[in-house]
């Protein structure tokens, strides 16, 4: 299309018929609203919850059912039909519970031994059951209200049947599990489909919605594209000269535009532009937008219009196209008129503003989080767009909200970057804002058409918190806001260790480990929390758990016997519990390098030689001589002189002097001298005791 032809045929403005994208269509008590820019792959409604829940490019979309956004969260993997994902280590029911964590199984049980009509009562007494099969085991994973457990089904594998969905609009985008088994008769699901349909309708006996009005000429368009049309009308018509019997003609052509459209909503009616093709005077939205209408399970919810890519992307002259309508492009509710919006600016407390993130591309997440305003309400918001995918034979498109202008004053947000499931890159951080002060801030800002930024900057994604930055952005003017206190509440635990493309490869996860080490040490803030997410993190990967298990233990090591010589024993004793709690069950048995043995066992001894001293650590010294020390350990074979000193004063004051003279005896035979024992009051009711000076004096000294 010439300059000239793209003047001609360039959008119309028309305040009567605003495109969809300008999100300013309304009648008198409903308006248009985009929510989603980006590929909707279903919708789902929640009966139970009166919500609407949206899968789209990989996040999950929760609304309410007039059509609010409430919360989004990073898909999980393992996703069930059911809004469950049931992992081989935990389960995530965000979708029916709200909570964004993955959550741990109960106990196992045993199902093996239940006839089948138990086994059916057993399965029909809870939310969801799914099921899994491998060669010769069969479980079922059972989900009731918050918690979740397997059960052992075996001897019943033979009906477990892992793909029972019937064939539905969304097997082409979703790969979600839907599992169940041959007899049990299946409950009323918690999250039912809500299939799409025709946005004009009027098909079958269906009424018509969409009454089309006028018609803005865009491009003129050949299926397939000018070259295609031209060889076709030379080398076809050649042949259709030579066999005019066979079938088959020119490619199509025709009209796109913007359909000028009246929908029809109850007793609404909504005006607004739909790009769209027109042939032969049919208009068709079919191909390039949906209807998707909730109320069918939800009574009374609100519906939805998207509008999206073509089938035919790959085809030459689409991407033209795509250049007119992308900007509409997404999914859209058709939803009550929220008053707020309509208040002129002069009634608003502060003037509109938008959240917004600046800093290092988060890869393939985006960057949310949630705001609490003045009034006391929290809303959720997308600080920035996930950065776009590159689908096969299709543009480019970043995923992100369309939500509108806040009014109220922010007083606190909570922001977070990275995959809740990826624990080295996730971080949260909460920012507590003065109001008076941030009023003033407002108020020093340029008066401006355009909505002010609230801008969270962060220079480093795993940096430190002081060195993030907010402030207040609007017409070229910025306002710091540095009153606020900005907290990780979750820190991201190691940089990537793959490195981009042309630069120097950051530390692997090992060696950021041990850096963390040294800071601890160093006592430089927040090093402690670091540490130990590494820490656990390490210890929790299948793939590394046997390589860093010798390096996590040295770190824990080399931080007892550097705080406990500092005089930093409630930091020490906190690491001990953190590593038998979240990190020894992990590494206890991964590795057969014996340093990981060797430092375990400096593990135990620092802690004993501080805890032993502490009446409020006596619970800390019983779960060490259980979880480390252990019954089977043999005295006359260990090789750590500084754990057999700290275990004999362990028996000295326990009053166990058997047990304490062999370990005297053990550590005087890797080289403890005898004043030492002598000058340490642990020792103090057994001095000049023959058995004891015995045992001291072996060594000669």
């Amino acid at each position: 299309m010439t300059g000239i032809q793209s003047r001609l045929f360039a959008a119309q403005h028309d305040p009567e018929f605003p495109r969809l994208s300008d999100n300013l269509a309304a009648s008198r008590h409903l308006e248009v609203r985009r929510q989603i820019k980006g590929h909707i792959q279903a919708m789902f409604a929640l009966p139970e919850r009166n919500e609407v829940i949206v899968a789209a490019d990989g996040y999950l979309w929760r609304f309410s059912a007039d059509g609010r956004l409430l919360d989004t969260l990073d898909e999980p993997g393992s996703m069930h039909r059911n809004g469950i994902s049931f992992g081989d280590d935990g389960f995530v029911d965000w979708v029916h519970t709200d909570v964004r964590t993955r959550k741990a199984y109960g106990p196992e049980v045993d199902g093996n031994a239940l006839e089948p009509a138990q086994l059916h009562a057993a399965l029909s007494a809870v939310k969801v059951v799914a099921f899994d099969r491998r060669d010769d085991s069969a479980w079922a994973w059972l989900w009731d209200g918050d918690i979740a457990w397997k059960m052992d089904i075996s001897r019943h594998r033979e009906r477990v049947d892992t793909y029972c969905t019937s064939r539905s609009s969304t097997d082409d985008h979703l790969s979600w599990v839907d599992t169940c088994l041959e007899g049990l008769e299946e409950a009323a699901p918690l999250m039912v489909e809500v299939e799409a349909d025709s946005f004009a309708g009027g098909y079958g006996d269906r009424p018509s919605r969409v009454e089309v009005v006028g018609f803005d000429r865009r491009r003129y368009h050949v299926e397939g594209g000018v070259a295609r049309y031209t060889a076709e009308v030379v080398v076809g018509g050649a042949f259709k000269v030579i066999a005019p019997h066979l079938p088959g003609g020119l490619p199509r052509r025709y009209w796109f535009g913007d359909a000028h459209t009246r929908l029809r909503v109850g007793d609404e009616v909504l005006q607004f532009k739909v790009f769209v093709g027109r042939d032969e005077g049919d208009y068709e939205f079919l191909h390039m937008t949906s209807w998707w209408d909730p109320s069918t399970v939800l009574p009374g919810a609100s519906p939805w219009l998207q509008v999206h890519m073509r089938d035919y992307m790959e085809h030459a002259g689409e991407d033209a196209l795509w250049e007119l309508y992308r900007e509409d492009f997404g999914l859209y509710a058709v939803r009550p008129r929220q008053s707020a919006h309509d208040l002129p600016a002069s009634a608003r407390p502060v003037p509109a503003w938008v959240p917004a993130f600046e800093g290092p591309e988060t890869a393939r997440a985006a960057v949310t989080g949630t705001v609490v305003l003045d009034g006391g309400a929290t809303v959720h918001r997308w600080w920035r767009a996930r950065p776009a995918r590159r689908p096969i034979n299709a543009p480019t498109v970043a995923l992100d909200a369309d939500s509108p202008p806040l009014s109220e004053l922010p007083t606190a947000v909570r922001v977070e970057w990275g995959s809740p499931w990826d624990e080295g890159n996730h971080a949260v951080v909460e920012v507590t804002l003065d109001p008076a002060q941030t009023r003033a801030a407002f108020a020093r800002l340029p008066a401006v058409d355009a909505p002010a930024t609230l801008l969270l900057q962060v220079a480093d994604l795993f940096g430190e918190t002081g060195d993030m930055r907010l402030l207040l952005r609007r017409g070229g003017t910025d306002v710091p806001l540095d009153h606020a206190k900005i907290d990780y509440l979750r820190r991201p635990t190691f940089r990537p260790w793959h490195g981009r493309e042309g630069a120097p490869p950051p530390p692997t996860r090992v060696a950021q480990l041990g850096q963390s080490v040294d800071d601890l040490l160093a006592g430089e803030a927040g090093a402690q929390a670091q540490f130990q997410a590494q820490a656990e993190a390490l210890a929790r990967d299948p793939d590394i758990v046997d390589h860093a298990a010798p390096f996590i233990t040295e770190g824990y090591a080399r931080l007892l016997n550097g705080l406990n010589s500092t005089g930093r024993a409630d930091v020490s004793v906190a690491l001990t519990r953190h590593y038998l709690a979240h990190v020894h069950p992990h590494t206890s048995g991964s590795s057969s390098d014996p340093s990981r043995a060797y430092n375990a066992s400096v593990i135990a001894s620092q802690t004993l030689a501080v805890a032993l001293h502490r009446p409020q650590d006596a619970g800390l010294v019983e779960e060490v001589m259980t979880t480390l020390v252990g019954e089977q350990f043999d005295p006359d074979t260990h090789t750590n002189a500084t754990l057999l000193y700290n275990l004999a004063c362990h028996y000295a004051l326990q009053g166990d002097k058997p047990r304490m003279l062999r370990h005297i005896a053990a550590a005087v035979r890797l080289g403890k001298p005898a004043g030492q024992f002598r000058s340490d009051r642990d020792f103090e009711r057994y001095l000049g005791d023959p058995e004891f000076e015995a045992a001291v004096s072996a060594s000669g000294t």
